[in-house]
């Protein structure tokens, strides 16, 4: 019996589906597992994260490497300074933009933070077998480099933060 179009993508064995499914099921239970462990959200891990990496860089590239809007960051980023994880300070060149800064307070988290993210991904995906696991992250692959050819989609995309990038806690010179 063959299904029509429209009953394939109702399904609930479609694969759009079942990814949508996992990632808002990983995106949740992450939350939930920084929140408390942590006492942050996953988008503020987020932005902490880029920070740790590119620490300086300004509130507009920071919202391009989370794929988010710079008002929609602007709450984000409020939100870290009050608990005085972050800090903004103007451009020495141009007042109208801000940088951002990681606070000495945050570098007692990022430890906690790594070990969060290393305990999460290892619940994750336990009970997979390694080869399976490089099979699934193989075929997402391909969906997103089947969607992006097909619909011209700029390679930038793929190149939001998600992923742990905590950099090496004990170097002090990233924070103020």
């Amino acid at each position: 019996m063959t299904l029509n179009y429209i009953d394939e993508l109702d399904s609930e064995n479609h694969i759009g589906r079942k990814i949508i499914l996992a990632s808002k099921t990983i995106q949740h239970a992450f939350d939930l597992e920084l929140h408390d462990k942590v006492g942050i959200t996953m988008a503020q891990w987020r932005a902490i994260n880029t920070l740790a990496t590119q620490n300086g860089i300004t509130q507009r590239e920071i919202a391009d490497k989370l794929g988010l809007d710079t008002s929609s960051l602007i709450p984000l980023i409020d939100r870290l300074e009050s608990k005085e994880l972050v800090i903004r300070r103007p451009d020495h060149t141009d007042r109208r933009i801000n940088r951002l800064y990681l606070t000495k307070k945050t570098e007692s988290l990022l430890g906690k933070m790594h070990s969060c993210a290393h305990l999460f991904r290892r619940s994750l995906t336990e009970g997979i077998p390694k080869d399976q696991l490089e099979v699934t992250q193989q075929v997402l692959e391909r969906i997103s480099q089947n969607l992006a050819t097909h619909y011209a989609l700029d390679s930038e995309v793929n190149k939001i933060v998600v992923e742990s990038r905590i950099a090496n806690p004990s170097s002090e010179s990233r924070f103020t």
